[in-house]
């Protein structure tokens, strides 16, 4: 089952905002057709070749209902999964019990990348809307006697991406002013709904207030403030959770 996915030029670009909308999924991980190394390649955008060897390898995909785990914090580590469609957020729960929102993920990311070192998941990561995943298995990946290929260089391509992207969230999460996080976290979606092709003028926040204000490490009435704040400004649009970029030359200037 396909996202509802809107190109980024011409009318639609204009128009269409992304909607993460998929039909009722009936089991939690219910197995559904596979794709081959060329299709997670795909996912992936990485523009690397592979060779023969890989030819007719087949990677099964995960449905996984909105409110529930792709894999839990702690949970042996069976391989990386990459996303192809729907939303997630990654939570990591504390020995006091709080939980602190440490990323969102939508389609063509990569998931599991810390279970490689440990052997387990250092995080959970939960579906905020019905989502399909791809397990890329450990054994296919990680096995000690497997050589360096193509294959290992399209992960190694794609955990290095990752690792980009946490140190670009942390500029995000760390900023000085509270305001400030929530104009460059909706920057930070503009630019992720860019990359799958969809409008990065008009979409919409899969995440909850509250998961937002978690993961920038501030009050939901805060961002809720300055959410209606850069609406005031006429930075923004927002209404519920559909947001419209009306100068994000204005957002990214923006110190509050």
């Amino acid at each position: 089952m396909q996202l509802q996915n809107f190109p980024t030029t011409g009318a639609a670009h204009a128009t269409a905002p992304y909607s993460p909308t998929l039909q009722p999924v009936r089991h939690q991980r219910h197995v559904c057709e596979s794709s081959t190394l060329s299709d997670v390649m795909a996912l992936l955008r990485f523009d690397g070749r592979t060779g023969t060897s890989a030819q007719g390898q087949a990677f099964r995909h995960q449905r996984v209902r909105s409110g529930q785990s792709v894999f839990a914090m702690g949970q042996p580590f069976n391989g990386l999964y990459v996303v192809r469609s729907g939303s997630l957020k990654s939570v990591v729960t504390h020995d006091d019990g709080n939980d602190n929102v440490i990323s969102f993920h939508m389609k063509g990311d990569l998931l599991g990348c810390d279970g490689v070192y440990k052997k387990h998941y250092g995080c959970e990561t939960v579906a905020l809307t019905d989502s399909e995943v791809i397990r890329l298995p450990a054994d296919e990946f990680f096995s000690p006697t497997r050589r360096c290929d193509d294959m290992e260089h399209m992960l190694y391509w794609a955990i290095s991406r990752e690792i980009t992207r946490e140190q670009a969230s942390y500029t995000v999460s760390h900023a000085p002013r509270s305001e400030v996080r929530v104009a460059r976290f909706l920057l930070q979606q503009s630019e992720c709904f860019a990359a799958m092709g969809c409008s990065p003028r008009r979409f919409t926040l899969t995440m909850t207030r509250r998961d937002i204000g978690n993961y920038l490490s501030v009050t939901l009435e805060t961002v809720s403030r300055a959410l209606s704040l850069l609406n005031h400004l006429g930075i923004i649009e927002i209404s519920n959770r559909d947001v419209t970029l009306l100068d994000a030359d204005a957002l990214r200037a923006y110190e509050g």
